[in-house]
């Protein structure tokens, strides 16, 4: 009883908490209208954050009209039922999980010329910042553009272990880094394309966690 009621709260309020939280806060955007540019040349579009901070990325794309990737277990239908109230297309499964009906669902948005969808490439499940093949592999297969992110937040409530996230509290100062797209083909080597894709991320979340002072 008590699951079913904490599942209903989080489906009813989580939207709205959401809301709040990462409206109240002034938000710092460099690379902002990539997805608007990228888009109007057709292209397909990863947008690819670290799973630890994924919050202030997951609210920017929210209203872009994503889809999102999203795991089966009983946390997942929460989430995932949040995710569409604010606006994204649910596309279930993950690396352990439905990984492989996961990545062709995947593979079938991308061939959609400027379809988005986001992506931890990290996660669900870890470990952090490590990278799991299936964002390079879709990207070489589809042509789709890796969109790279980090973000970082001022205020905010720190994760108890890895597959939780940090939260921004109200009235902080949120900093989001989108870099420049990143194009694989699949002539290109699997090993250094993911270095590549890593790196970036890493660089972006260590500026985006120096400008928020943390």
């Amino acid at each position: 009883m008590k699951k079913k009621i904490l599942f209903f709260l989080g489906v009813v309020f989580g939207k709205w908490i959401l809301k709040f939280l990462y409206g109240t806060s002034r938000w710092h955007i460099e690379g902002d209208g990539q997805i608007e540019k990228l888009r109007a040349e057709g292209r397909s579009i990863i947008f690819a954050i670290w799973h630890g901070n994924l919050l202030p990325g997951y609210m920017y794309v929210a209203d872009k009209q994503p889809y999102g990737v999203a795991g089966k277990h009983g946390d997942a239908e929460i989430i995932s039922r949040i995710a569409i109230k604010l606006g994204y297309i649910p596309i279930r499964g993950s690396s352990s999980d439905g990984g492989r009906e996961a990545y062709m669902k995947i593979v079938n948005v991308l061939n959609k010329k400027g379809s988005l969808v986001f992506i931890t490439p990290d996660g669900p499940k870890g470990p952090a910042k490590e990278l799991k093949p299936g964002t390079i592999k879709a990207a070489m297969r589809t042509g789709a553009a890796i969109l790279p992110v980090g973000s970082a937040t001022s205020k905010h409530w720190k994760p108890t272990n890895w597959d939780t996230f940090y939260v921004v509290k109200p009235f902080g100062q949120i900093h989001l880094l989108i870099g420049d797209p990143m194009t694989f083909s699949e002539n290109d080597n699997f090993n250094e394309c993911s270095s590549k894709l890593k790196l970036e991320l890493d660089r972006l979340e260590q500026e985006a966690m120096k400008r928020a002072g943390i």
